[in-house]
């Protein structure tokens, strides 16, 4: 789910890495971080946002799945898909302070309006975890067939969740009060990624096999227009403060715009091969894409080449920052899964150049 314009809050698919979450937090006084976790490696990657920097890499349960902030930014959960694990990192320190045992192979998580509530989808075992954030123990359990992702609606009283049971797809609707399902809307293909529009009257879906996105009315649970897509849409989102709707379309790997007042394509970007999800950044003009690729992997690969809380980074990332920072070239380095050496710079952190040079 993706309720807040003011972060981002998305993960991407089994095979590559997940971009997840934009937290206004300072890093020497720099922009915001972003998060991204890397399926394969069970780690995150906390990015310096405006640098394009590596600042941290922090180890997570297996399988980096579905993600959450709250509000102020303090607390990012992230689900484990090959664990029975939702993790709590502190942004502060970029430290997993808790490990919240759920149920095997949990997948998407959204947290309510006020934060109280984080909802779980626990695949591998037909049910919604609800998870107390005073506590971060679990409180609740509802079972729901092969439940993928969920979207809480922006008045915090009903969960949207994509099930994806063979058969039986559809759309489950559960009560956050009572903590129960009270109907769910029959599907004829696979749902993908489902999320409401910023004010909560229209939830848009992707399904597999299906190039267009379904508009549907929550008031009367029917479809009330379908926005055609090139092949493959999955990520679709109508951000608060933005006049348009964005659909990551997979086929022609592009991001779709889309005028929410007719639910027409207005115009597309070409982004990078197997985009998965888009978002807003905090400053409104700003999108930020996920793609699978080489880029995602040297970026986690040079993370994990940082010690003793160094900022490594590529000579592409070097080149837009320089203007802005000491850099230390530490040559070629080889890297795991990475074809030819990576030339790595360190960031100095701001005064200790000035100290070193003036011998103050």
């Amino acid at each position: 789910m993706f309720p807040r314009s003011q972060y981002l809050l998305r993960r991407i698919s089994y095979t590559g890495a997940i971009l997840a979450t934009l937290v206004a937090t300072p890093i020497f006084a720099a922009g915001p971080k972003a998060y991204v976790g890397n399926f394969k490696d069970n780690t995150m990657s906390v990015i310096d946002a405006d640098a394009g920097a590596v600042v941290a890499t922090v180890p997570v349960s297996t399988g980096p799945h579905g993600m959450a902030i709250t509000q102020d930014g303090h607390t990012v959960y992230v689900s484990g898909d090959g664990s029975s694990s939702v993790d709590v990192i502190d942004t502060a320190a970029d430290k997993v302070v808790k490990a919240i045992n759920v149920g095997k192979a949990p997948n998407g998580i959204a947290l309510t309006p006020d934060d109280r509530l984080l909802v779980v989808t626990v695949y591998g075992e037909d049910r919604i975890a609800f998870v107390d954030t005073s506590t971060q123990t679990v409180v609740a359990t509802t079972a729901v067939p092969k439940p993928h992702t969920v979207a809480i609606n922006p008045n915090g009283k009903l969960a949207y969740v994509t099930v994806q049971e063979p058969g039986h797809f559809g759309l489950a609707l559960i009560d956050l009060a009572t903590r129960s399902v009270v109907r769910t809307l029959p599907l004829d293909k696979t749902p993908r990624d489902a999320e409401f529009g910023y004010d909560g009257k229209l939830f848009y879906f992707t399904q597999a096999g299906v190039s267009s996105v379904q508009v549907l009315d929550p008031a009367s649970d029917r479809i009330v227009a379908q926005i055609p897509t090139g092949v493959s849409p999955h990520f679709v989102s109508y951000p608060r403060g933005s006049a348009f709707g964005i659909v990551v379309v997979q086929g022609p790997s592009e991001l779709l715009l889309f005028d929410p007042a007719t639910n027409k394509p207005a115009r597309s970007v070409a982004v990078g091969k197997q985009p998965h999800w888009a978002t807003t950044s905090s400053d409104g003009p700003r999108w930020i894409f996920t793609a699978l690729g080489p880029v995602i992997n040297v970026a986690a690969r040079v993370a994990g080449e940082a010690t003793g809380g160094e900022i490594l980074m590529t000579s592409s990332t070097a080149e837009r920052v320089k203007g802005h920072f000491v850099l230390e070239r530490l040559g070629e380095r080889r890297l795991k899964n990475v074809a030819d050496p990576v030339q790595v710079y360190r960031l100095i952190q701001p005064g200790v150049y000035d100290r070193v040079v003036r011998g103050s």
